[in-house]
């Protein structure tokens, strides 16, 4: 079974409420099972994942797995309609007993035996359908919203706070609750007639920053956002003693709650302070740095029996395995040669974080704990296949294209999580193609590079060819 890498597959954060509502969508849950066995790819499940010490993955059998995931994914959304591509959305749903289960986690790791498997999709698919429907009952049972504006306020806060908490208490907070929340929420400013395109520049201002992958949200932080947005939908500012209930759903308090002292209760903005663009200071930097000077022209080979990119990659304490084969991709590519694409980035993210796709983020980013924002505007992915494009120019010094590369997918920032690894990878990919390894990397890749100062970007170019030089040696 082969499939087209360009097939059109549906994206979930493609998809409007028109497309997802369970009320516009009949569905029978009690024949899921016999329509995923009846719609299976040809062939049959693939074999499940067996990782050999020494030899890796094998690539031929992993991208069958992932291939099988997406004509799966196909045949479900020709039968059921575009809302079924969620399957994959890893939305934890209820065993009998009340516990809450991830029944898809991605092909990698949720294919087992082919009866297993089979089970395992009609099950994320269930759990899917639930979730939406949990959310049209969350939607039909705060609209119509009032119109008057301090009823408005209280309602808009209530809503987005029961969305937030829906969210992550059903997605286990795991990196994928932060995407689904943003989308839920403009879902919800569509239905209730939210005039205007800036639905984006609205749930940016309000969660931002606040909440990460992987983190359960507290309950003040929840409270926080939803009062953000409520006042942004408004205009209404809650005075200092304007107190919340005193128990939340799971017991969460507000910042507005009589639990607080008073302190805590005291007037805050209802827009939280605005986080300079550090992609916009960074494409400044960028064009403003000497790349042609900040170092001398190197060639390959230079190499030891050590690759310090490759040391600093296995001694995360997660995701190691996963980087690993990534790197082994990137070896691969790079001595194939060519330029670095987006499309070879993609190959490697999706390796690094174990998904079908790894598409370039279409909203704004936050990293730092909310300190640093990348700005999303529609000419992005294009600059960043430009500066890719330059990462392999001849006329500029190896180690200034590999300092400036690194940089790029750091403030780039173009996927939803990793983007870390995916510079160190691009980093390694642009000097293993002209055949130099680093034998030492852990102080380049540990140390905080700002994204505002020239001369540090210049600096870090020097530091690059510094470390060729000592591999060198």
């Amino acid at each position: 079974m082969t499939i087209e890498r360009d097939d059109p597959l549906p994206r979930i954060d493609n998809l409007t409420w028109a497309d997802v509502d369970s009320f516009r969508h009949p569905f029978d849950p009690d024949s899921v099972l016999d329509v995923v066995r009846a719609v299976a790819p040809a062939g049959g499940v693939p074999a499940p994942l067996q990782y050999e010490p020494g030899r890796g993955f094998g690539r031929a059998a992993d991208e069958a797995r992932w291939d099988w995931q997406r004509a799966m994914t196909l045949a479900l959304v020709e039968r059921y309609g575009s809302w079924a591509c969620g399957w994959t959305a890893q939305m934890g749903g209820r065993t009998a007993d009340g516990a809450l289960i991830l029944r898809w986690s991605g092909a990698r790791d949720s294919i087992t035996m082919p009866e297993e498997t089979l089970a395992a999709v009609a099950g994320a698919l269930l759990d899917w359908r639930v979730f939406l429907e949990d959310l049209a009952e969350l939607f039909a049972r705060h609209l119509p919203l009032p119109a008057e504006p301090r009823a408005a306020f209280v309602a808009w806060e209530a809503t987005a706070a029961g969305l937030v908490a829906t969210v992550a208490a059903r997605s286990g907070a795991d990196e994928h609750w932060f995407p689904m929340c943003t989308l839920a929420l403009k879902w919800f400013l569509a239905v209730a007639e939210v005039p205007g395109d800036g639905h984006d520049a609205l749930v940016d201002a309000a969660i931002g920053g606040r909440f990460w992958s992987y983190v359960s949200p507290l309950g003040a932080e929840v409270g926080d956002a939803a009062e953000s947005l409520a006042a942004a939908l408004t205009g209404v500012t809650p005075p200092a003693d304007d107190a919340w209930p005193d128990t939340w759903p799971q017991d969460w308090p507000s910042l507005r709650s009589t639990e607080l002292p008073a302190a805590a209760r005291a007037p805050r903005r209802a827009e939280p302070p605005v986080v300079p663009d550090t992609l916009a200071a960074w494409r400044q930097v960028r064009r403003a740095a000497r790349w042609e000077h900040a170092a001398g022209h190197v060639s390959g080979p230079a190499r030891t029996a050590r690759d310090g990119i490759a040391e600093h990659l296995a001694k995360r304490k997660y995701g190691a395995g996963r980087a690993l084969a990534a790197l082994q991709l990137v070896r691969a590519d790079a001595a194939e040669g060519g330029p670095l694409t987006f499309a070879r980035l993609e190959t490697w993210q999706r390796e690094v974080l174990a998904v079908a796709t790894a598409p370039f983020r279409t909203t704004s980013a936050w990293a730092r704990a909310g300190r640093e924002r990348y700005a999303y505007h529609d000419e992005l992915p294009a600059a960043f296949d430009a500066c890719l494009a330059e990462a392999t120019d001849p006329a500029v010094p190896l180690p200034s294209r590999a300092a400036r590369v690194y940089l790029d997918v750091l403030f780039f920032h173009p996927f939803a999580d990793g983007n870390g690894r995916s510079a160190a990878l691009a980093l390694y990919f642009v000097l293993a193609r002209e055949g130099v390894v680093l034998d030492r990397a852990a102080p380049l890749l540990m140390t905080r590079w700002p994204a505002s100062d020239p001369r540090g970007a210049e600096g870090l170019a020097g530091f690059v060819a510094a470390l060729v030089e000592r591999t060198r040696r």
